[in-house]
Formats: structure tokens, sequence, C-alpha cells
């Protein structure tokens, strides 16, 4: 169905005529989108820093960029004394933790009616994981200060480990609830 003179195109010649340049524009468009971002952040980064940009170039915002982020990397070296994140995060959720352990008790201490041994139960259950979470934070610690060996590790867990699950007796002779 070609009009006179006209021929059809192939796969090939469309992708070269339409669609590369096409992708390409996106792409360029993309890069340009990001290059925008990091130019505001870096000047807001500036002003706040007392220093005034009134041009920038595609090549002065990358340096930029790279100069703010090695030197934010030299100061993460130069002061680990901060806590990881990951150690603030365990702190969080064991606050958290004792706050909703300290309100199940409350709950189970004001509402009458409620049965007195699910609820000493259930606070025993609390109270051991807590206590878990406290002594998992020790044994972490304590290997943040020696230095791993991961074939002495693997060897001391499997030495730690049951053999099966039934070797696992429960504290006191209690049954434990497990989610699995």
């Amino acid at each position: 169905m070609a009009v006179q003179g006209q021929r059809f195109m192939t796969k090939t010649q469309h992708y070269r005529k339409v669609t590369k340049p096409l992708l390409e524009r996106k792409r360029r468009a993309r890069m340009n989108l990001y290059l925008d971002e990091l130019k505001d952040l870096i000047v807001d980064t500036m002003d706040a820093q007392g220093e005034q940009v009134s041009k920038l170039e595609k090549a002065d915002i990358l340096e930029l960029t790279v100069n703010y982020l090695k030197a934010q990397q030299q100061q993460r070296v130069a002061s680990p004394q901060s806590p990881p994140e990951t150690q603030v995060n365990i702190d969080k959720f064991r606050a958290g933790y004792t706050q909703a352990a300290y309100e199940v008790s409350h709950i189970f201490s004001t509402v009458p009616g409620l049965d007195l041994k699910f609820g000493t139960h259930l606070m025993k259950q609390l109270g051991h994981q807590l206590k878990d979470m406290k002594q998992e934070q020790a044994e972490m610690e304590m290997e943040a200060e020696e230095p791993v060996n991961l074939s002495d590790r693997k060897s001391k867990d499997h030495l730690n480990r049951p053999s099966s699950p039934q070797a696992e007796e429960p504290p006191n002779g209690e049954d434990v609830w497990r989610p699995w």
C-alpha cells in the first residue's frame, strides 16, 4: 500500500531514522534532568556554606559533586565515633518493644476479666525476647571488637547449634510459642 514513489522502510532503517534519535533525545533529557537536580543541591549546599555560585556548567556540577562526596567520605573515615545506623535502628526497635511490653502489662493490670494466667505467660515471653535481644546485642558488640575469622565462627556455630529442633528444651519445662 505504498504511495507512488514511496517504499517501505525495513526495521533497521526505521530504527536508524526514527527510533534511535528518539531514544537518544530521551536519554539526554534524563541526564539533563538529573544534572539540574544535582545543580540545585550543590547551589543550596554552597549557599548554606556561605559561598555564592552564579553559573555552573555540566562539568562544574560533576566536579563539585565528586569533591563534596569525597569530603563526606573523608569525614566518615575521620570520625567513626558516631554509632552505626544499624545500631541506632536496633536501639529504636528495643525501645519500641519495651514500650509495647509496658502497654500490654498496663492493659492486663487495668482491664477486668482478662485471664491472669495468660497475661503472666505472655509477659514472661515478652521478657525472654527482650533478654535475648540484649544478649544478641552484647554478642554483636563483642564480635565487632574482635577480628573475625569466618572459619572459626562456622565451627563455633556448629558446636553451639543443637543437633535437632527437638533437642532444644524450653526454659523451665514450659511450652514456648514459636512463629514457625
